[in-house]
């Protein structure tokens, strides 16, 4: 059975954070894209996407991910993502995902990178 994903987002100078819980699919495609853009605005220039929370994604989660990359990329959004297992993180790369968001280990990993490109 497919658990609802859960979006919860908090703010931080210049970008938000996502923080994701539950599965990943294509089911959860409109709710993730109005999260994003909800989040998206003149002032963020960064969006970090916790997938600590994650407890599965198929193939039709990661073509979401990949929309949400795109979609934060066009509007001249950085995007970031932590949490991800090694599985996942193999995965992400096969299907070019990490081409559209950098991967780090933690937030503390992802805000250091962010503060570095913010100056």
């Amino acid at each position: 059975m497919e658990l609802p994903l859960v979006i919860e987002r908090r703010q931080f100078p210049n970008g938000s954070v996502l923080q994701l819980r539950g599965d990943l699919t294509k089911m959860s495609e409109n709710e993730l894209l109005d999260g994003l853009a909800g989040g998206l605005d003149d002032s963020v220039r960064f969006l970090a996407l916790d997938l600590t929370g994650v407890s599965y994604i198929n193939s039709g989660g990661m073509a979401v991910l990949i929309r949400l990359a795109r979609i934060a990329r066009k509007a001249g959004v950085h995007t970031f993502a932590w949490g991800v297992t090694p599985h996942y993180e193999k995965l992400f790369r096969m299907v070019g995902l990490t081409e559209w968001l950098m991967l780090y280990p933690n937030e503390f990993a992802v805000m250091q990178r962010i503060e570095a490109l913010d100056l």
